[in-house]
């Protein structure tokens, strides 16, 4: 019986890898080799990869200048993307296979069907961790609209790393329901590739599990960042300060297409207020972030869900920078959301659940498309899901915490 078990999973690994290479093969014949993109994963592909090929520095400017070239066939102009590495060092070890080829339409293409399966993968360990069990059509359905929802396909097209801090997320809340709690310590450490993504996730998970005495996760994730930090310091010793200067230099780095927190397009880019209110928006929901984590400490998991998917929820509104290609990690309020609704409505939940997706799908492909300037989506298809969101939410509230929460 072990041996069969076995061969049947070298069975599925087999067809696996042959479907991934197949839809790679595609995606590479009839899109990346005939339409140039891809830009968001080129300056980690082309930078990571030079110090393989050269051993040249990936946070040189001299590195960034080549990957300018290859993307404007020229350096960047002032308001230009400046193509940095802009991520730590040991982003590299989550893609270094595919410096095996120079070929970068090639590399793309196995990126972004790696991407796909992997939001897939991260779509369903999310619904498992939320609670939400769909009926069999409607998981075929979620599927579809997951790799087609205008945030989640984005990121694919562009390439954006973000897609790994996702799925990272999920395995982790998964070992955690499961209490494998060195994995899940250990996995979350992967979400640092962005910090700008997991800044608020970090502390507010980490408090959590110590209230609990859950030390595993603390002991998984201490030993998986020195694994990472100290093998990306044998590499390039000086890559911590270069990370945080090319971090205090990203407003230029970026571009001038590039928006801040949602609290600045709210009160800067679209009321013209100014620092001064961004400065006291961002106050104000951070310290009700801290105020739920407080509360929220001794959290049962149901509980514990409705707080981790508020404070996903409101780190777009508190991160320096954000981004659209970011909001695959607000999956976890949106399925906690869909769980409520089908523990509410029972059978007619589906059919309400799929016209949800469907205005989510079409509404957030519609704001794209009528605000669009040149070739840059603006600030207006920031704001729907997060502030739809948001307002769930704080609805939910006492729901989550009564069936099955405890408030200190």
């Amino acid at each position: 019986m072990g041996r069969s078990r076995l061969w049947q999973w070298v069975a599925v690994g087999v067809l696996a890898l042959i479907l991934l290479a197949g839809q790679s093969w595609a995606i590479y014949r009839f899109f990346t080799s005939r339409f140039p993109g891809g830009n968001d994963f080129w300056a980690r592909w082309y930078n990571g990869c030079t110090l393989l090929w050269t051993g040249e520095n990936p946070y040189s400017e001299e590195v960034a200048v080549r990957a300018q070239i290859g993307i404007f066939g020229r350096p960047a102009r002032p308001g230009e993307d400046l193509a940095a590495f802009s991520y730590p060092l040991y982003t590299l070890f989550v893609f270094w296979p595919l410096c095996l080829t120079r070929n970068f339409a090639l590399a793309l293409a196995i990126w972004m069907t790696a991407m796909l399966y992997s939001l897939l993968a991260g779509l369903i360990l999310m619904a498992h961790v939320s609670r939400w069990s769909p009926p069999r059509w409607l998981w075929w359905v979620t599927l579809a609209w997951g790799a087609l929802h205008y945030p989640h396909a984005r990121a694919i097209i562009l390439g954006q790393p973000a897609t790994v801090v996702f799925v990272a997320l999920a395995l982790s809340l998964w070992a955690l329901e499961r209490k494998r709690d060195f994995a899940a310590g250990a996995l979350l450490a992967l979400t640092t590739i962005k910090p700008q993504m997991s800044f608020l996730l970090l502390p507010w998970l980490l408090w959590w599990t110590a209230w609990r005495g859950r030390w595993g996760v603390w002991k998984g994730f201490a030993l998986a960042m020195a694994v990472l930090a100290g093998a990306s310091f044998l590499l390039v010793p000086s890559w911590l300060s270069d990370f945080i200067a090319g971090v205090r230099d990203y407003d230029r780095v970026a571009g001038a297409a590039n928006y801040r927190s949602l609290t600045w397009i709210i009160t800067d880019y679209i009321m013209g207020w100014g620092p001064p209110a961004e400065t006291v928006g961002v106050g104000l929901f951070a310290l009700y972030a801290l105020f739920e984590m407080w509360r929220g400490r001794r959290a049962a998991w149901s509980g514990f869900l409705w707080t981790t998917g508020l404070i996903l929820i409101l780190t777009h509104f508190i991160a320096p920078r954000t981004a659209t290609t970011h909001y695959s990690m607000l999956l976890l309020p949106l399925f906690g959301w869909f769980a409520h609704l089908q523990q509410r409505l029972g059978q007619r939940a589906a059919w309400v659940l799929v016209g949800i997706e469907a205005l989510l799908l079409v509404g957030q492909w519609a704001v794209f498309l009528l605000t669009i300037e040149g070739n840059f989506e603006t600030a207006w298809s920031y704001l729907p899901l997060p502030l739809l969101l948001l307002a769930v939410q704080l609805w939910q509230r006492r729901y989550a915490w009564r069936e099955g929460g405890s408030l200190p």
